[in-house]
């Protein structure tokens, strides 16, 4: 009967310090919460569409510190994302036509205020290919007022995705200029070319004006008379 009693004792002392550990704890948290972010978590996520813009609403003084926004198909992980960092409340995704994408953004206030929470995901399906990619598919036709007549016109025509300025060029040369050097073609998706001498076979080249200024490599076709 002693060996009973003592093995009783000793189980309820052992609940009553679980129990009193718990009580602790919990009143540590209560007392002592963790510290949260001094940067405030941008809201009000959105998505446009037709121009894949992602924006959304910060209380942070615009001043103070920049947003990075992180993308990838839906379902990617925080952190295996493209991330970019902007210093306004949009960003202009490149993003592909017919894919889904999870998007996030946060604050970063810097190093005294660091970064908030991320905000998101917000889940989107791209209509428009906006990824810097080259133009595609280039095709041209001919005319002319006479077979007499010595000049021809061609309309020189490529894949676009309805938004973005292409910058063209015809020539005679085998070496595309520099990005920045041809006309730019902000509408449609082609472009005319008048007086052309039947004789010389010309040198068509179109590039994509991206993102900062930035722009693909070319996509050549050789423009001449039938």
């Amino acid at each position: 009967m002693k060996k009973m009693y003592f093995i009783l004792s000793v189980v309820g002392l052992l609940a009553a310090g679980c129990s009193g550990s718990g009580d602790d704890i919990a009143t540590e948290l209560h007392n002592n919460p963790p510290p949260q972010p001094k940067c405030e978590t941008p809201t009000s996520l959105s998505f446009k569409p037709l121009y894949n813009i992602f924006s959304w609403s910060s209380n942070t003084p615009q001043g103070t510190g920049y947003f990075e926004v992180q993308y990838g198909e839906q379902g990617f992980s925080l952190g295996n994302g493209t991330i970019a960092e902007v210093n306004n409340t949009s960003y202009s995704l490149p993003i592909f036509k017919g894919k889904k994408y999870d998007l996030y953004v946060r604050k970063n206030c810097g190093t005294v205020d660091g970064k908030s929470n991320w905000a998101g995901p917000i889940t989107i399906l791209s209509e428009n290919t906006t990824a810097c990619v080259k133009p595609d598919f280039v095709n041209y036709t001919t005319s002319t007022s006479s077979v007499y007549d010595p000049k021809f016109s061609a309309t020189v025509s490529w894949d676009t995705d309805g938004l973005s300025v292409y910058e063209v060029y015809l020539g005679t040369s085998s070496t595309p200029p520099a990005p920045g050097n041809g006309d730019p073609i902000s509408s449609g998706h082609s472009a005319v070319f008048i007086n052309l001498d039947k004789t010389i076979s010309y040198m068509f080249y179109v590039r994509k004006r991206c993102a900062g200024n930035t722009y693909t490599d070319v996509t050549s076709q050789v423009v001449k008379w039938n």
